[in-house]
């Protein structure tokens, strides 16, 4: 089952490649939310195209978790530490990914979560050693999209590739049937103009438990450790010989985070 939806997750990032691509062609980060306007209300299946990208994109992140979540259920089963590596990797690049395009919609949510990110990393000490390869007053939307159209999607693909190399048609197919599927449920959220009074401006929603931490007064430097935690659980889960107890903490950061997003 878990190579299963390995295969499929795989599937779905290529969808999410391709129509990223044609995205890419319309994108213009001099004229961000504009360009993204034309491409979502005056060319021909540009919003099609947005939405491949952006439900593909989602079910990529539900489904690697979803096989983080499998394999950490094989508690005697001797894992490759190089191939699980490369799999916690694969999931904190896509988070990234996904909050960079979320930055890039440049519209009064895309641009907010993009400065409440440069904060946390400003008040943070060592993370903000970081800060001039994102933040830039000048070129603010074309660091993002650097990171997003170039590097980010590198380390990605080679982090897959290095951690499965398979990828069959039959499950390309049911991946785009899922994006559809997905395309024709779910209504991908509207993006909001400057000269909307907007009461609340959230981030992405995986952000959102970061982002209410923050709004609690909760220190920058917590929030961080916050964040970083599963994936430090998930780094030493290898090397751990009991790994019940590495189980029952990531469900409780997550009932927490959940917590947190939602309450």
């Amino acid at each position: 089952m878990a190579f299963i939806i390995s295969w499929i997750s795989v599937a779905l990032f290529d969808i999410s490649m391709l129509s990223g691509l044609i995205v890419a062609f319309v994108y213009k980060p001099s004229i961000a939310y504009e360009s993204v306007q034309k491409l979502t209300y005056l060319i021909p299946y540009g919003n099609i195209f947005r939405e491949l990208h952006y439900f593909s994109s989602e079910a990529f992140l539900v489904f690697i978790c979803l096989h983080v979540a499998l394999e950490l259920a094989k508690l005697s089963i001797k894992i490759d530490l190089t191939s699980w590596n490369y799999s916690v990797i694969s999931l904190i690049v896509l988070l990234m990914l996904m909050f960079t395009g979320y930055v890039l919609k440049a519209d009064l949510s895309g641009l907010s979560a993009g400065q409440v990110a440069l904060s946390l990393m400003k008040q943070t000490p060592f993370v903000d050693t970081f800060l001039p390869l994102l933040e830039d007053n000048t070129l603010f939307i074309w660091k993002f999209y650097i990171w997003h159209i170039l590097f980010l999607p590198l380390i990605l693909t080679y982090a897959i590739y290095k951690h499965i190399t398979l990828l069959q048609t039959k499950y390309f197919i049911v991946g785009l049937g899922i994006t559809i599927l997905l395309m024709m449920v779910y209504v991908m959220p509207k993006d909001i103009a400057f000269d909307v009074d907007a009461q609340n401006v959230d981030g992405p929603w995986f952000f959102l438990g970061a982002e209410n931490l923050l709004v609690k007064g909760i220190s920058p430097l917590i929030v961080d450790l916050v964040i970083i935690f599963p994936f430090c659980l998930l780094f030493a889960f290898y090397f751990v010989k009991d790994k019940r107890p590495i189980n029952y903490l990531l469900v409780l950061w997550l009932g927490a985070y959940a917590y947190f997003t939602f309450v």
